[in-house]
């Protein structure tokens, strides 16, 4: 990635129109994976100076500014205190600290990764993101839409929930891109996440109607997950070898949150 110039901006509106100056122009987040791109961009935008590093309680809901690190997220008291830390420990499992105290929240969840541990445990909460100018939306329905939203993400507002929640990541070596994740959490009523397979995380609606209309047969859900996944191959592993993935640990999640 070349760029001929940066800009740390000082209000919204300086960086809004700078984004909108320029299909060029670019927001930088943490910047570990733009770099690594080949795309000539006129200008970087740094939010730094926006005050989006902080993580606060809202009473019915966790507010994360978006330049919050994957390594503050891990460390967060209010985070650990979610369902038993899941999040906390999906976050753990991503890279090493180095990379995880230069990486943001904010850039993993807008760029749809398809390997993102976080973007598939979050999806395993009700989460709403809040873009400038005066746009909010659900994560799932961002992942739902094609590309990017063209405003700038300025916050991730997860809602607190009393549930037990399941994480789990297939990988080959600890520092290795996910053959397959998985989250599962039980509330009020179950939620179903399946990520790396290898587009990015999705819900399984058809796993979640049969458990959350009484299915209690935890070997017949996985069947209808492995069933309903849409999955592909990667480098890393074929797309058969993920649906045998996902009725191992989906059966396995199910037993786990139900303890």
């Amino acid at each position: 990635m070349k760029a001929n110039s940066y800009v740390s901006v000082g209000s919204w509106q300086e960086a809004y129109k700078l984004l909108k100056a320029s299909p060029k122009n670019k927001i930088i987040g943490g910047g570990l994976w733009l770099k690594k791109g080949n795309a000539q961009v006129d200008t970087l935008i740094d939010l730094s100076r926006l005050n989006l590093k902080k993580i606060e309680d809202k009473g019915a809901y966790i507010e994360i500014g978006s330049m919050v690190s994957q390594r503050e997220l891990e460390q967060s008291s209010l985070i650990k205190g979610l369902s038993n830390g899941v999040i906390s420990e999906a976050v753990s499992q991503i890279m090493g600290p180095a990379f995880r105290n230069v990486a943001t929240v904010g850039g993993s969840v807008y760029g749809k990764y398809g390997f993102s541990d976080l973007i598939a445990v979050l999806l395993g909460f009700e989460v709403e993101l809040q873009f400038y100018p005066s746009k909010t939306m659900s994560l799932e329905e961002y992942l739902a839409q094609p590309g990017f939203y063209d405003g700038i993400l300025t916050h991730i507002r997860i809602q607190k929930k009393d549930a037990r929640a399941f994480f789990k990541k297939v990988c080959l070596t600890s520092l290795d891109y996910p053959i397959l994740n998985i989250c599962i959490t039980k509330g009020e009523k179950y939620v179903v996440v399946v990520g790396s397979r290898p587009l990015v995380a999705t819900r399984l609606t058809k796993t979640m109607e049969y458990l959350n209309n009484g299915g209690s047969d935890f070997k017949e859900a996985a069947r209808i997950a492995a069933t309903e996944i849409k999955v592909g191959d990667s480098i890393a592993t074929k797309g058969e070898y993920r649906k045998e993935l996902v009725k191992v640990y989906v059966e396995r999640g199910l037993e786990e949150v139900n303890k």
